[in-house]
């Protein structure tokens, strides 16, 4: 049974989320704790705050257009899955230098000119067809985008109280995902609107090439936060309570390949559906762009709020259960998603979607509590790099499974995974926070 999206537009969405607002939470106290928390947040953390909120924005155009921009130009799913695959490889590559450089040169500096390279990689990706060509730049998109990733934590982390960590990490992740709401729906609006002015499809090449380049824009619009943050980062690493010690003994680099191994299964569960959700939706249920977009949107406002509360959970129940617990629920909702009940299956995605963006940036936290603060910019590396491993090899093997048996033992696979990686955080010895 297929379910009528077309009858709902983004203002219908919005006036829905915003009533459901309404009813849950108490007007007249919602605006003091708004009021209150802002008042409380440093310009620095702002600024990074509004960096990832336009680079989600950018990154979650990008998530819904490519595959489809790749299938205009005539190449299946396989082509996607090797596609994805290069892009997190990049990050296999130029982990573990980021990490060395962010140490050595500070994350700000490579924040900096890892969006700008970006930005301008997009630009390379969409100036050719020759899949080859497109392969080599994707790579240094991909190489950009994990130096930004890689680059964010530690640097957030110079500028926030270690008891704030799992509640800032969870608002960062939860800017740079449930910005994806807006980004998805216009990734899946962009090459309808676009085609009449250019004369063609909605599906045509150039519909979605012309898309594409407001990922460029957006990326060079994210460099402008962080103009003047290194003044805000020193004014406020001088007010903090427990101010950066860069004089803790290091930890063996086997104990900071440990803490990472728990991001290659959470890349492993990733990199099986992830990369292939809207051809999912799109393949499984026969759906337009505009609808998996409309999905997408909501399966990014959903994570970006899991993000959100995973802060306060943690509080209650520990970094390492909260982080654990969550990552174990996604495995059966993606068994549900196999349901051929367009209901049943996107909402199931929901509960993953919500689930994993409760968990990863609880990992994160749970890393940097254990990681002294002169080696956080190689253990941040080593566990995006661990990520993109995992992620790049689920994406692989996932094109070739798609192409040969469909979509079932990739939902299986991805939720071993996640059963794997929620027990892999009682066997890994991080720091341990009380719970």
């Amino acid at each position: 049974m297929q379910m009528n999206l077309r009858r709902y537009d983004d203002r219908d969405v919005l006036q829905y989320l915003h009533a459901c607002v309404q009813r849950s939470i108490p007007v007249v106290t919602m605006p003091k704790r708004l009021r209150g928390f802002f008042a409380e947040t440093s310009p620095a953390v702002v600024r990074i705050l509004a960096h990832s909120l336009l680079f989600g924005l950018a990154a979650s155009v990008s998530d819904v257009l490519f595959n489809f921009y790749l299938d205009s130009l005539g190449y299946g799913n396989e082509v996607a899955g090797q596609m994805n695959s290069i892009f997190r490889a990049a990050g296999v590559v130029f982990g573990i230098p980021m990490g060395l450089l962010i140490d050595r040169r500070g994350a700000r500096r490579v924040l900096m000119f890892s969006i700008l390279a970006y930005a301008a990689g997009w630009i390379a990706v969409l100036g050719w067809q020759d899949i080859a060509i497109i392969r080599l730049f994707y790579f240094l998109v991909g190489a950009a985008n994990i130096a930004t990733y890689t680059a964010i934590i530690p640097l957030l982390s110079s500028v926030i109280e270690p008891k704030q960590r799992a509640t800032f990490f969870g608002i960062n992740a939860g800017a740079t995902v449930a910005v994806g709401f807006v980004g998805s729906l216009l990734g899946g609006a962009l090459p309808a609107l676009l085609a009449p002015l250019l004369q063609v499809g909605a599906t045509d090449v150039l519909a979605y090439r012309s898309a594409l380049l407001s990922v460029s824009i957006i990326g060079f619009i994210a460099i402008v936060p962080l103009f003047g943050l290194g003044a805000a980062v020193t004014k406020q690493q001088a007010t903090m309570v427990a101010p950066v010690n860069s004089d803790a003994p290091k930890l063996p680099f086997t104990r900071l390949l440990v803490y990472a191994s728990q991001a290659f299964l959470l890349g492993v569960g990733g990199g099986m559906v992830v990369p292939f959700q809207n051809l999912f939706f799109r393949q499984q249920f026969n759906l337009p762009d505009a609808q998996v977009g409309l999905i997408l949107a909501i399966s990014a406002f959903v994570m970006g709020f899991g993000s959100i509360i995973g802060g306060p959970i943690s509080h209650k129940i520990g970094l390492r259960n909260a982080a654990a617990w969550t990552r174990m629920l996604a495995a059966p909702t993606l068994l549900l998603m196999l349901v051929p009940n367009l209901w049943v299956s996107a909402g199931a995605y929901y509960v993953s979607r919500l689930v994993i963006g409760i968990t990863f940036p609880l990992a994160d936290a749970l890393v940097m509590q254990s990681v002294p603060p002169h080696q956080r910019g190689t253990s941040t590396s080593l566990t995006s790099m661990s990520w993109s491993m995992g992620w790049s090899l689920a994406a692989l093997g996932s094109g070739y499974i798609q192409s040969h048996s469909g979509f079932e033992w990739v939902m299986i696979a991805s939720g071993i995974a996640y059963l794997l990686g929620a027990a892999s955080f009682y066997v890994i010895p991080f720091k341990d926070d009380g719970h």
